[in-house]
């Protein structure tokens, strides 16, 4: 699809109050468009169905699905759209707030059966004319290993972010998924220490899904732990895979067994949870949901679903875009140190918005 046309089109579905997502697979250079071709808000049920979801949080509410029936999919390189320079004005968040959560985190799992709690947390940007298409161009291209994408519907509004973290994928009913956790800013070199509290917060997410994936895969294989580079930042990674079981619920159970994972919720689930609920001050919405792929045909005509945790992403509301991120919180963690993680998080998104 030639640029001018790919813009117009774009365009048409915003202005049809149209669903429609771009995204951009790791490591890809080519980004896919769905456009949906009614203004119908179709949900995912059962979880055969066909085409791209978009699920929050909260596992109770509704995921979204653009269904590959009802759309039109291309494909475009990147390369081929280009965005400009945009002028920025951040609205600061205040330290002291979530300092102060994490101290009552921190005071929960000492003096409970919690073991570890994700504590998010927003910052906002202000936008002198913002167009959400160009900002996802710039953060497809300011991180191609990524998985970033851009979504629109009625019912959710605009959401884009460049996720480092796969939920799962599969292809001809083989499971791969990550326990993905630990965060270290990276200074040039992938060859560092770690200290006890990262290993211990990737080790809470390597068990749980160890635990919970044994219940719906055979031949479950588990790798050691390395560190990878996403973005400007570093982490723990462990990939674990097995093959799905047969029955008809199968994806949908293993789906919402394991989300949300203790990478974006934290050990035991319910504590953690009921913790969240009860002590975050924001409304997480999307951020720490899923995204992608459902029961989508791949070049051999597989059906493939690739599935991944919607981190270092934001919701855009005409010119204000707030952008989230979280950290583990253990009985090891240090406020000061957590809130400096947030920092790097975000810094993620807004390099690249601000580019």
């Amino acid at each position: 699809m030639p640029t001018t046309s790919f813009f117009d089109a774009i365009k048409s579905q915003i202005q049809a109050n149209k669903p429609f997502v771009l995204y951009s697979d790791f490591g890809k250079s080519s980004i896919k468009v769905m456009l949906q071709q009614n203004s119908k808000a179709y949900k995912a049920s059962d979880f055969q169905e066909k085409g791209f979801v978009f699920s929050p949080f909260d596992s109770t509410l509704p995921t979204y699905l653009i269904p590959s029936s009802a759309s039109k999919t291309v494909e475009i390189e990147a390369t081929s759209a280009s965005f400009e320079k945009r002028s920025t004005t951040e609205l600061k968040s205040d330290s002291k707030i979530h300092k102060n959560l994490i101290r009552s985190a921190i005071e929960e799992i000492k003096s409970t059966a919690l073991e570890k709690v994700v504590l998010a947390r927003t910052t906002v940007l202000e936008f002198e004319n913002c167009n959400a298409i160009a900002l996802f161009l710039s953060i497809a291209k300011s991180y191609p290993r990524a998985y970033s994408y851009c979504w629109f519907h009625p019912k959710t509004g605009f959401w884009l972010g460049a996720s480092p973290e796969t939920l799962l994928k599969i292809k001809d009913r083989k499971v791969t998924t990550m326990a993905l956790a630990g965060t270290q800013v990276y200074d040039g070199s992938t060859q560092i220490d770690w200290d006890q509290k990262n290993y211990e917060e990737q080790e809470f997410v390597t068990e749980y899904l160890k635990e919970e994936l044994s219940e719906h895969l055979t031949d479950l294989e588990v790798s050691s732990p390395k560190t990878i580079k996403a973005g400007k930042l570093l982490h723990l990674q462990t990939t674990l895979s097995g093959r799905l079981n047969s029955s008809s619920d199968a994806l949908k159970n293993l789906i919402f067994n394991i989300h949300p994972t203790p990478a974006v919720c934290g050990t035991p689930k319910p504590l953690a949870m009921h913790f969240i609920t009860q002590n975050e001050s924001i409304q997480r919405a999307y951020y720490s949901g899923f995204l992608g792929e459902l029961n989508m045909p791949n070049d051999h005509q597989a059906h493939q679903t690739n599935l991944v945790v919607n981190l270092r992403c934001m919701h855009l509301d005409g010119n204000r875009a707030t952008l989230f991120a979280g950290g583990g919180i253990t009985s090891k963690s240090d406020p000061d140190t957590e809130w400096h993680e947030t920092e790097a998080k975000l810094n993620t998104i807004k390099s690249a918005l601000e580019s």
